[in-house]
């Protein structure tokens, strides 16, 4: 509003200047406001679809892996005593297994003495093996306490798998050494000496250990006297034992991984004893991941199915009574029926010559339905797996497979230099085209607005002057001599 108007003439020039101002603005930005509008559902509609094919491309890209047809399984008949993993290495076959033995570790009790955790000992020199595994460890008379040398060991022992706790019996307390080395010959022993510097309660010989075979049990050794307060052995350490096939295998751990090429056994429990008499094994299978591909191939066919949906409610028209059928931002457009038609033509191609086993999705059960989806017969792909799996995986990976021509094509829309991404920019471009309009529309609507006041402005201040000339006129003619009014 220029100032106060319409002074001179009492014309309403703030309204009638608004009215002309409004009048040239709505069509321009009416037109603008629907363009924007449009061109802001289609980036939308841009954006879903290509979410749509980025997610099939994932699934693309997982089938289109060698290794997924490389992976092997590896199960048995009894998981509580047998596990088994497999590498790509491993052959497929079938294998007969009986547990006999568990590899152990050692563990054994030194002489106890009286006085509990602070009993002392003469100071000297603590030797521990574990088979080829040792430690040496000083004691002091900062350390020569019960409690001491626990620690002592504890310390030097970390790195070797050697450790010691204190368990107080009837007979007193004593040094409990482990040790984390297991198979047959790894039992722990000490050498104790002593080097005169410092004097104690107890020898400190009198903590040196080796295991004594037991007389009334062949193979085994003695255990701790909670009478005599005598060392002893609790666990002895051992190796595993098993057949495999009727074979015997002897190793030091439970996790063997050199008696069948890429297969790994975990033995977790010994089969019992009924079951070994018996002559009863466990069944090893090593076979190909079938369940992996299947499940590949289940993404990949959702992941498709997705896309078409997401295409057909982006291109769709739908009907709506007493008014006018509702489109979709994408009707007609060509990048829709381009992507469709392309993923199509890939799908249906046969491939390789009349021999092979398997040459399009549909020799593995996915066909295409009337509304244009995936889907799949499981017992079919299941046949296709179990008698083709190595046709399976060449028909559908590397650069010529189905997985990676289809990858290959969406890449072409998806990428950063893409189909989509191209109109998306150009569609960001006329948002940013669509701002410059509006400003240049402001820009020529306050030119427009400020000529006409202008132009009001004058008329109504010549309005006014004529106005004012006229009733001077009247006034000076009323007094002139002879003048005679007429009364309304």
């Amino acid at each position: 509003m220029a100032g106060i108007t319409g002074i001179g003439s009492g014309i309403k020039i703030d309204e009638i200047v608004t009215a002309l101002v409004n009048a040239e603005r709505a069509p321009k930005t009416n037109q603008l406001d629907r363009l924007e509008k449009q061109t802001t559902t289609r980036i939308s509609a841009i954006g879903t679809l290509t979410g749509a094919m980025n997610s099939f491309k994932t699934a693309l890209d997982a089938l289109n892996k060698p290794a997924l047809f490389e992976s092997r399984t590896a199960s048995t008949s009894n998981s509580s005593v047998l596990k088994a993993t497999a590498s790509s290495t491993a052959p497929a076959g079938s294998y007969s297994i009986q547990v006999q033995q568990l590899a152990t570790s050692s563990k054994v009790a030194l002489q106890s003495v009286s006085g509990g955790t602070a009993a002392t000992f003469n100071s000297g020199t603590l030797e521990i093996s574990a088979g080829s595994s040792s430690i040496s460890v000083d004691i002091t008379a900062a350390n020569n306490t019960l409690a001491g040398m626990r620690d002592a060991i504890n310390e030097a022992g970390k790195s070797s798998g050697i450790s010691a706790t204190i368990i107080t019996d009837d007979s007193g307390s004593r040094l409990v050494l482990s040790s984390t080395k297991t198979g047959a010959g790894n039992d722990i022993k000490v050498v104790a000496s002593e080097d005169g510097e410092t004097t104690g309660s107890n020898l400190l010989t009198s903590q040196a250990f080796v295991p004594v075979e037991d007389p009334d049990n062949e193979g085994a050794f003695l255990k701790p006297n909670s009478d005599s307060g005598a060392g002893g052995v609790i666990t002895q350490a051992k190796s595993a034992k098993l057949t495999i096939d009727g074979l015997q295998l002897v190793r030091d751990s439970n996790k063997i991984e050199d008696a069948l090429e890429g297969v790994t056994l975990d033995l977790v429990a010994v089969q019992s004893a009924t079951d070994l008499t018996d002559g009863k094994t466990i069944n090893l299978t090593v076979g190909v991941d079938k369940s992996s591909v299947k499940t590949n191939l289940q993404k990949f066919v959702d992941a498709y199915n997705a896309l078409v949906s997401s295409a057909a409610q982006l291109t769709a028209v739908v009907e709506v009574e007493g008014s006018k059928p509702v489109a979709g931002p994408l009707v007609g457009d060509s990048t829709v029926r381009s992507v469709l038609a392309g993923l199509r033509n890939e799908i249906v191609k046969m491939t390789g010559d009349s021999d092979a086993g398997v040459r399009a999705l549909a020799d593995l059960g996915i066909t295409t339905g009337k509304d244009g989806k995936l889907a799949i017969d499981d017992a079919k792909l299941t046949k296709a797996l179990d008698e083709n799996f190595e046709q399976v995986g060449a028909y559908l990976t590397g650069n010529d497979g189905l997985m990676g021509r289809l990858s290959g094509f969406v890449s072409d829309y998806v990428a950063s230099e893409g189909v989509l991404k191209q109109r998306d920019s150009a569609l960001r471009g006329t948002l940013k085209d669509i701002d410059k309009q509006r400003e240049s529309l402001d820009k020529r609507i306050t030119s427009l607005q400020d000529r006409l006041y202008a132009q009001y402005n004058a008329m109504d201040s010549l309005v006014g002057q004529l106005s004012r000339t006229s009733e001077s006129l009247s006034n000076m003619l009323a007094n002139l001599p002879g003048f005679v009014r007429k009364d309304k």
